[in-house]
Parts: C-alpha cells; structure tokens; sequence
C-alpha cells in the first residue's frame, strides 16, 4: 500500500464525509499512468506527481489508495492514459476494462488512423476516447482548436458506435471563448450519437468562466459536465441551478486529486496552492509549513456537500449519472 494521506486527513475523512457519502462513487476523470507505455527515454517516473506514487499509477493502484482515502466506499472508474505524444496510445488503451466497474477510453490523437482507434476500442472494449490539445493537428503559427483534435472520420466512427469522447477544452480563455463554445455546439450538433462531455466544466475552475456559458449547452442532450478538479463552490452551484443535473458527472482527475492543496480563484484566475513541488498547472507552494492541507478530492467533496443537494440528487451525480452513461453507451454500441 502506497502511504499518501496521513493522520490529519483520516480524521478530516470521519469528521466532515463518512456516512454523509453514497455508498458509491463513480470516478469518471482517472488517469492511468503505465511505465510500459512510455519509451525508456520518456519514462513517467520524471513526471513529480507520481513520485509519491512510485513513478506510476494503475488501476489497482488507484482502487488502492480510494480504499484509503474514502473507505468503505464502493468505486469504480473510467480511466484513460496521460496524454502525451511520446505515449504508446494502444498500449495504454489496455486498462482491464470489465465495462461493470472498470471502464477505459483510449487516449486519441488527430494523426491517429481511424482503423486504428477502432480496432483498439473493439480490442479493449473501451466506451470511447479522450483527445488533447497536444495531440491534436497542429498549424504552424494557429493556436488549436478544438476542432483540431479529431479527424472528421474519427468523429464519423465515434457516431456510428455511439461512443463518448472525453474533452478538455483548448485555448487559454476555456469556456469564455466564444470560438471554443461555438465549435462544442458544432461537433454536438453534427455527431448526434456522440456524447461529449466536456471536463472540468469547461475549465471552469473561477466563477466567470461559467456563469453565462453553461447554460448555453443545456438545448444539446448528449453534452455532459464533468467536476474533474472543481472545488469552487459557487461553480459547482451555478452549473447545478443551470444544467440539467442528471448529465453532470462526478471525476476528480486522479492520481492529481489525490495529492494535498486546494484550487483557489484570484482576479479571475485560479492557482493550486500546495504544500509541495509537484510541476502541473498552475501552482502556488506554500513553503511556510503554517496551514494544514487535505487531498484535492476532500475539497472536491467539501465544495459538493455545501450545496445541500438533495439525496437522490447527490446520489445520481457520484454514481449514477456516470455509471448509467458507460453502461448504455457499452450496451448500445459496439457490443450488440
């Protein structure tokens, strides 16, 4: 067992969350981070996050550490590799996917032939893809754009099996971009049996990139939100008062989730203030040793229980939304 959360976070656990969380959780934002995915070259032990992790993080690793952090809660998860160009991308579409707990995406490049992603997806059977900015086609000169992360036939293939595609949200203004939001509604509109959901919020990670901009994917029934990394409060409301609650999914962007600090909003900003140096996003560390922090998870959790939602409500958002989501996306696709 991988020693990641200590004493302080224990008592935290069994002061503020247990017996107020459902007796399951679906996790639906997971990187799984395999060394043998990686050449030698490029091995993930260099990526400071998953030092504390030795280097890599599984599958059973992370069912592992969940059974540490929130015991005597049933998981399960979707999990998908890091995306990274250097990645082994059919490698790392092997994540045991048994499609009842456990279910995989395959990480997904622009340059990626379609035969190829579709055979990897049969192969594991994964219930979709997650593309990234840096996998996408490249412009010289153009920054990307969402669109650039797929081809028009690995979009066309995703339709015909009915599968999800797992999309963080390019360019530096996330959902305040107009061009961004304009292109979601695009690839919504045309890839019908496509459900898209959208991480983070949009990046939402500060109150002004979602208010307004929510609201706006509400008339597409196949756009979802999921909460990976969300611990703003007045976020997380204003996409529930907005947004059709039953497509809204619980995801935490483990094994990030689980190291200690918190996201916090400045001038329409936001930062990861950290007690250590772990080199991601945008963060702050806190060198002082003064203030005590739990995992980013916990102040995922804190930010969702403040909103009082009621239990069927709360429910739906950690388990069944998702968990309903990849089982009818398995039952109606590719498997029949």
């Amino acid at each position: 067992m991988i020693d990641i959360i200590n004493e302080y976070d224990r008592k935290v656990y069994q002061e503020e969350f247990a017996g107020r969380l459902p007796a399951k959780i679906f996790d639906s934002h997971v990187h799984i981070v395999l060394k043998r995915s990686y050449p030698p070259d490029r091995s993930p032990e260099k990526i400071s996050y998953l030092a504390p992790l030795g280097g890599e993080f599984s599958v059973k690793q992370c069912l592992e550490l969940y059974g540490e952090l929130l015991p005597g809660v049933e998981m399960s998860l979707a999990g998908f590799g890091n995306p990274a160009m250097h990645v082994d991308r059919s490698d790392a579409a092997d994540l045991g996917a048994d499609n009842k707990r456990i279910f995989g995406l395959r990480l997904l490049s622009a340059y990626d032939p379609v035969d190829t992603v579709e055979a990897d997806i049969r192969k594991y059977r994964l219930a979709g893809v997650k593309p990234y900015a840096n996998m996408a086609l490249q412009t010289p000169g153009r920054e990307v754009e969402l669109l650039d992360f797929f081809t028009p036939e690995q979009l066309e293939m995703l339709n015909r099996l009915k599968l999800i595609a797992v999309v963080h949200i390019p360019r530096k203004m996330r959902l305040e971009d107009p061009l961004n939001r304009r292109q979601m509604k695009q690839l919504c509109e045309k890839y019908p049996d496509v459900t898209f959901v959208f991480a983070h919020i949009g990046r939402a990670y500060y109150q002004r990139c979602a208010t307004g901009y929510v609201d706006e994917f509400v008339e597409f029934p196949n756009a979802c939100w999921d909460t990976a990394m969300i611990n703003h409060e007045g976020v997380l409301k204003y996409t529930f008062d907005h947004f059709p609650a039953e497509r809204i999914l619980f995801g935490t962007d483990a094994p990030i989730s689980f190291l200690h600090g918190k996201s916090v909003e400045i001038n329409h900003q936001y930062a990861y203030v950290m007690p250590e140096e772990f080199d991601f996003g945008t963060t702050l560390i806190d060198r002082s040793g003064k203030i005590r922090y739990v995992p980013f998870l916990y102040e995922q959790l804190r930010s969702v229980l403040a909103l009082n939602l009621p239990r069927p409500t709360l429910e739906d958002f950690f388990f069944n939304n998702a968990h309903e989501l990849y089982t009818s996306v398995i039952k109606r696709g590719y498997e029949k």
